[in-house]
């Protein structure tokens, strides 16, 4: 009589059945059936312990299946959670490098293509981490040149998730919260019209109009055709007049309507 493999600790069904599900996940993917890809990759997580390294290959399924959507920064989030799982998959740190690029995260995404880069683990990344390797460097270093001219990889990586998370908080409406995450972005490196215009909706939010109409005239003072800033600026008195009301708030995306050809990867294509 044949024995059943023996469970992994901490899973709480076979191998088996968990590899019947990643095969199905995959091919999900593979048809371009996102939703049950992720609702399958969502099921093996109930199964696995966080640590696991077949979890973070179920979250890389997801990741992918979110970025394919356009979906950047659920993307970002769930390869993140992923990578912090299994920090030695290529094909993780490849896959996030890629929706750090589509979240304005150029610092994050330069890094994950540099370890990429080192590990030289697998031939089908090899042929392409060169180029995107180069072209992640090149956007980071304008980046970089536009702040200042000692400004550092490291703070740049800072700079641009302090302000993505304070659009996270936003979207909570969290709006104090939010309001020091676009500060620490602009203390890092005033340079950007979108923290600007970014920190007078939280301003407003609060009922701190004057200091909202400070924030859109700087926005509009780094970038005179900041259309939103402009708009904003021009409603202003009647939320001043309408405190009672709020104006509506919705987190955009600039790749949002951008053609992508870029190719996410799964172990074992």
């Amino acid at each position: 009589m044949t024995k059943s493999p023996k469970r992994p600790k901490g899973w709480l069904v076979g191998r088996h059945q968990i590899d019947d599900y990643l095969s199905r996940a995959s091919e999900q993917l593979a048809n371009q059936d996102y939703y049950d890809a992720i609702r399958t990759s969502k099921r093996i997580l109930q199964y696995l312990p966080k640590k696991d390294k077949v979890y973070a290959e179920a979250l890389g399924i997801i990741g992918m299946a979110y970025a394919i959507q356009k979906r950047f920064e659920e993307s970002y989030q769930t390869l993140s959670e992923a990578v912090q799982i299994d920090p030695e998959n290529s094909y993780l740190l490849f896959n996030r490098g890629l929706s750090a690029r589509f979240t304005s995260r150029s610092g994050q995404s330069l890094r994950d293509f540099e370890q990429v880069a080192l590990m030289k683990k697998d031939s089908m990344i090899t042929e392409r981490i060169q180029d995107e390797l180069e072209f992640a460097k090149k956007v980071a270093i304008s980046e970089m040149k536009m702040r200042s001219k000692n400004f550092t990889l490291d703070q740049l990586v800072e700079q641009q998730e302090s302000f993505q998370r304070g659009n996270q908080l936003s979207g909570e409406e969290k709006w104090q919260e939010a309001e020091a995450a676009f500060r620490k972005s602009i203390e890092l490196g005033d340079c950007l019209p979108q923290p600007w215009g970014n920190l007078g909706i939280c301003l407003v939010m609060q009922d701190r109009f004057d200091e909202a109409e400070e924030a859109y005239n700087h926005a509009l003072k780094i970038d005179p055709k900041y259309r939103i800033a402009k708009q904003n600026l021009e409603s202003l008195d009647y939320w001043r007049e309408h405190p009672d009301e709020k104006p509506g708030y919705r987190i955009t995306s600039p790749f949002q309507d951008v053609k992508t050809n870029v190719t996410f990867y799964t172990e074992g294509e």
